[in-house]
């Protein structure tokens, strides 16, 4: 049996990023960029007015203030998307609205709060110095500039800068396609009120929702029920995929039938047990590039090994750099008993205290309570070489995506101390 540390690396050894495909920008928000992309102007690609205005010749407006006006002939008025049609001469200026582009002969922008009149003459009521409210041509980007380099994650932002470039599709990393596979004659389905010994298929719904999360495509396949034949069915489909999850019958049990069909199937088995708890049982290699996680089936340790080790690996599939979950340091609530040469990860939930964040553990952490990780901000780390973590400890807790963790302040204001919560 090897260690969580020694687990994860062998993962992320053992996967490799997927090749890149062309999508839409509308598609490719949180996606990762396969491409290097520069400008192909300059941007803007004018001298325009930042403000709505009067543009002028700075040197007729240089002694003008409000008890000393200069009266301006107005020869144009040039709205967004227009370019000027005369050129300001002295003693002349053109009505320039926001965007709009700077006539010639001009080299400053008196903003309309500091002029008086309308129609064909303008009064100014202050000077200017050179290129004053002017937003300059190339003043974003110049022709050529390096905007994104490839491996960075979209943000809408990018979109909006794409779309600038003309760019309206894209070369990203391809989402990896994750089949999952629960095993069991005790599963149902999730419009099946379960009977007897029965139980739904809560694991296929969480795991699909967590492949999302990562980025991932998830598509849940047919219960593959406790016979050879059917697991076996079951898993040759899932490896058409690019990566596989399967829970239960990784353990051994009597109707344990995962690992002689992966086994057929030509899996290479990387490991199969880590010192930690839950999830014990983690199964994990690969089929040709395609990698393949037994999952336990107990819903806890299912999910747990799911953000420590599949998550990673379809991050890293999907072409992030940044693979771990999110990390804190919290102080535990209480003492906390962890198992003996196990990593051990509680499920806690993270506040702010008067001395920062606080991990207090969700309850019970049996490996069959799924409620205990849907409340949960975080995974506490237990040292193997522990045994019990003393209350004032300070602990790593791995945060948990889907979930608001460490919660601040629950006020929607900005600058104000106190605001009407919403």
């Amino acid at each position: 049996m090897i260690s969580a540390d020694e687990a994860i690396r062998i993962v992320l050894e053992n996967t490799s990023r997927l090749g890149v495909e062309r999508v839409p920008i509308l598609q490719a928000l949180g996606r990762v960029l396969g491409e290097e992309i520069r400008s192909p102007r300059d941007i803007p690609g004018f001298d325009n007015s930042a403000m709505d205005g009067y543009a002028v010749r700075s040197a007729d407006v240089a002694s003008a203030s409000e008890s000393n006006p200069v009266r301006l002939e107005v020869i144009e008025t040039v709205p967004a998307g227009k370019m000027p049609s005369k050129k300001v001469e002295r003693g002349q200026a053109a009505r320039t609205m926001t965007g709009a582009p700077i006539a010639d002969g001009a080299d400053a922008i008196i903003q309309v709060e500091k002029t008086r009149g309308s129609g064909s003459m303008v009064e100014i009521l202050s000077a200017a110095e050179v290129r004053n409210f002017i937003r300059p041509r190339g003043e974003d980007l110049r022709r050529g500039e390096g905007v994104f380099s490839a491996g960075k994650t979209l943000a809408p932002a990018d979109l909006g800068m794409l779309a600038s470039l003309n760019r309206s599709m894209v070369e990203v990393y391809r989402r990896p396609r994750v089949a999952i596979v629960s095993t069991g004659d005790e599963i149902v389905e999730v419009d099946q009120p379960p009977t007897g010994a029965q139980v739904v298929n809560s694991n296929g719904y969480a795991l699909a929702g967590a492949v999302l999360e990562a980025g991932g495509e998830p598509t849940i396949l047919k219960i593959a029920r406790d016979t050879e034949a059917e697991i076996r069915e079951r898993l040759a489909e899932a490896l058409t995929f690019d990566a596989m999850l399967s829970t239960g019958g990784v353990s051994v049990g009597q109707f344990d039938h995962v690992k002689g069909a992966l086994d057929a199937l030509g899996l290479k088995q990387l490991f199969h047990g880590v010192a930690q708890r839950p999830g014990k049982p983690l199964k994990f290699g690969t089929v040709g590039y395609r990698a393949v996680f037994g999952l336990p089936g107990n819903p806890v340790s299912t999910l747990v090994c799911f953000y420590l080790y599949a998550r990673a690996a379809l991050r890293k599939m999907g072409g992030h750099e940044r693979l771990g979950l999110p990390r804190v340091q919290a102080r535990c609530a209480s003492d906390i008993k962890t198992a003996a040469n196990l990593t051990e990860f509680v499920r806690v939930i993270v506040t702010r205290g008067e001395d920062g964040l606080v991990a207090t553990p969700t309850g019970a952490q049996g490996s069959g309570m799924l409620s205990s990780v849907s409340r949960a901000d975080g995974l506490l780390v237990g040292p193997a070489s522990e045994t019990i973590l003393k209350a004032g400890t300070q602990a790593v807790v791995l945060l948990l995506g889907g979930t608001e963790p460490v919660v601040l302040d629950e006020n929607v204001g900005f600058e104000e101390p106190r605001r009407q919560k919403y």
